[in-house]
C-alpha cells in the first residue's frame, strides 16, 4: 500500500512543476490537482472522473497510471467510476399489453359461460315454447361466436398500434464520430444507455492522433455520452459536422445525429 497523493505531489515537486503550470499543461483545474494530491477525492466532479483525472495527471508526471488507479480502487473505490453494462429490463408497458389481452379473453369466456348457465336454467324451467334441445343449439352457437370473435378484434387493433408507433417516433441514427487530439495526451470514453452505461469506446489519444467510429460501429445507436479528460485539447466531428467543446473539465456531452450538447 502507498499514498496516492504523496506519490503525485513528490513527482511534481521533483520535476519543479508548479500547480499553475500543471493546470496549464493538463487542463485540469488547480483545485482538482490539489484534491488528488491530498487524496480528497470528494472534491472531484464525480466518481466517474477519478480514473480519468488520475490517468491524465499520472501520465503527465511519468508515473504508472494503472498502478495509481488500482490503488484508488482498493482503498477508496465505491465502484461508481467502474465501467458497467446496464442490462435491458422489461418495462411496465411491455408487460401491460399481454396482461390486457389475457384479461379481455378471460372476460369473454366468463360472459360465454354465464350465457350458457342462464339459457340452461331457462330451458330447465320451460321458458317459452322452445323444446329442450333448442337451448343446446343456441348455447353452442353463442359460445363458439364468443370464443372465435373475442381474440379477433383486440389483437388487430394492438397489432396496428405496434406497427405504426415505432415508425412515427423513430430517431435518426448516428453515422460517424471522429475524435482528434490536438495537444497533450487525452483520455476519452464514449458510453451508451447513460453517462455511466456500457463503454462503446475508451482510450487515450496522443497529440495528433485520431479515432473514427463509423456506421458499422454505431449501428442502431441514436444517442451516446462522451467524457473527456482535456476538452480544450480535442476536436469532435459528428456525422461530418464539427462540434464545439467547452474548456471545462468534468463536463459530459450528449451526442445525437443532430450534434453534440452538454448534459444538463
Amino acid at each position: 500500500m502507498f499514498e496516492i497523493g504523496t506519490t503525485l505531489r513528490d513527482a511534481r515537486v521533483r520535476r519543479d512543476i508548479s500547480l499553475q503550470q500543471a493546470e496549464d499543461d493538463t487542463k485540469i483545474r488547480v483545485k482538482y490537482i490539489q484534491a488528488m494530491e491530498n487524496e480528497d477525492f470528494d472534491v472531484l466532479p464525480a466518481g466517474t472522473y477519478v480514473k480519468g483525472f488520475l490517468r491524465t495527471y499520472a501520465d503527465y508526471l511519468d508515473l504508472d497510471a494503472q498502478l495509481l488507479i488500482d490503488e484508488y480502487n482498493d482503498r477508496f473505490g465505491s465502484g461508481d467510476y467502474r465501467e458497467h453494462i446496464i442490462q435491458p429490463t422489461r418495462t411496465a408497458k411491455s408487460d401491460k399489453a399481454p396482461r390486457a389481452r389475457r384479461k379481455h379473453q378471460t372476460n369473454y369466456v366468463l360472459v360465454a359461460i354465464l350465457a350458457v348457465v342462464i339459457i340452461a336454467v331457462l330451458a330447465y324451467l320451460g321458458w317459452g315454447n322452445a323444446s329442450s334441445e333448442k337451448p343446446t343449439l343456441v348455447t353452442t352457437t353463442e359460445t363458439d361466436a364468443a370464443v372465435q370473435t373475442a381474440p379477433a378484434t383486440t389483437p388487430t387493433t394492438e397489432t396496428a398500434a405496434r406497427v405504426i408507433t415505432p415508425t412515427q417516433t423513430q430517431a435518426a441514427s448516428l453515422q460517424s464520430i471522429i475524435l482528434t487530439a490536438t495537444s497533450s495526451d487525452n483520455w476519452i470514453e464514449i458510453h451508451k444507455n447513460s453517462a455511466d452505461g456500457e463503454v462503446v469506446w475508451g482510450g487515450t489519444l496522443s497529440s495528433g492522433e485520431s479515432k473514427s467510429l463509423e456506421q458499422k460501429d454505431l449501428s442502431g445507436l441514436t444517442k451516446l455520452w462522451l467524457k473527456v479528460g482535456s476538452p480544450s485539447g480535442l476536436t469532435v466531428s459528428v456525422n461530418g459536422q464539427p462540434q464545439k467543446l467547452t474548456e471545462e473539465v468534468g463536463e459530459v456531452y450528449v451526442i445525437t445525429a443532430s450534434g453534440m450538447t452538454r448534459q444538463a
